[in-house]
């Protein structure tokens, strides 16, 4: 029997209305699980833009007693300023470091009264010419033994702790969309069996008149296709409300250093058509089994 694209078309429309409630929990499951997807992928997304950013640029923090002597901060700015393998290096004065603190407290005054603005200590921005995290800890290591100094802080040390967390929370996301994807999976096949049971007797009629297993497979195989690619599109202005929440936050607390994690216009396409893509592949494939069993069945 000939393909006809309209009795497909219709066919498969007539799938899609005849059982609404599974066919709506179908898609919602499909959006949920691609939502974690597409969360997960945002998250591996920032941390490689993070790591890239500090790749060329990693810098360390020298920090200094707050009742460091004139002349313990002058040997430490000169060592700074003789090092060949520093290239280069600010001192963030007392104002610009209670400037910060107020920033970072604004919406919690209570810890603003406690802290008075000769308790706060200082500190050197370094950037090193030689960017190997090796090198930075030994420059950091040397530092560290001048007088007034009490702690020397690496960008390096930061990022790898935010490395592990957002790698756990990645795997964790991924985890529960794998659940939850079988879950959708098994939910659409089910579905499909059931459309396929109420059409039985149009089924054994279309075999007798001589119908191929790909014409009577095809609309319940488009249907599932449709309705994965339907509960993608939820789980993609899921994922792009959450990126514009991220940004926000980004924004309005100024975390430049997480910048990353705001994701750009192509990056969110990529992990778009990804989405939409794994949906339809989910439907149709499992749409494909279900209709292959029951034929064969």
């Amino acid at each position: 029997m000939a393909f006809r694209a309209d009795y497909i078309a219709k066919e498969t429309g007539q799938n899609l209305v005849r059982n609404p409630s599974l066919g709506i929990a179908t898609v919602l499951t499909v959006a949920v699980s691609l939502t974690l997807l597409g969360a997960a992928m945002l998250v591996r997304v920032g941390v490689a833009g993070l790591n890239d950013r500090f790749r060329d640029d990693v810098e360390f923090i020298i920090w200094v007693d707050p009742d460091v002597a004139p002349e313990h901060l002058a040997l430490i700015e000169d060592t700074l300023s003789a090092s060949a393998s520093i290239s280069d290096s600010r001192y963030v004065t007392r104002e610009e470091v209670f400037a910060e603190f107020q920033q970072y407290y604004k919406e919690t005054p209570t810890v603003l009264e406690l802290v008075k603005p000769d308790e706060v200590p200082t500190y050197f921005e370094v950037v090193p010419i030689e960017p190997d995290l090796a090198v930075v800890q030994a420059l950091g290591a040397e530092y560290r033994q001048l007088p007034g100094v009490f702690k020397v802080q690496y960008a390096a040390e930061y990022i790898k702790k935010l490395n592990d967390f957002t790698r756990l929370a990645s795997r964790v996301m991924m985890i529960a969309a794998v659940f939850s994807a079988g879950a959708s999976t098994m939910l659409m096949y089910n579905t499909i069996r059931t459309a396929m049971f109420a059409r039985r007797r149009e089924i054994e009629v279309m075999r007798l008149v001589g119908a191929t297993s790909w014409f009577i497979r095809l609309p319940f195989m488009l249907e599932g296709m449709i309705q994965g690619a339907i509960g993608a599109g939820f789980s993609v202005v899921a994922v792009l409300l959450l990126n514009r929440g991220i940004s926000k936050q980004l924004n309005q607390n100024d975390l430049k250093l997480l910048a990353s994690f705001d994701l750009s216009q192509s990056d969110l396409l990529a992990i778009s058509g990804w989405l939409v893509l794994s949906g339809a592949v989910i439907g149709f494939l499992s749409s494909g089994i279900a209709v292959t069993r029951y034929l064969d069945a």
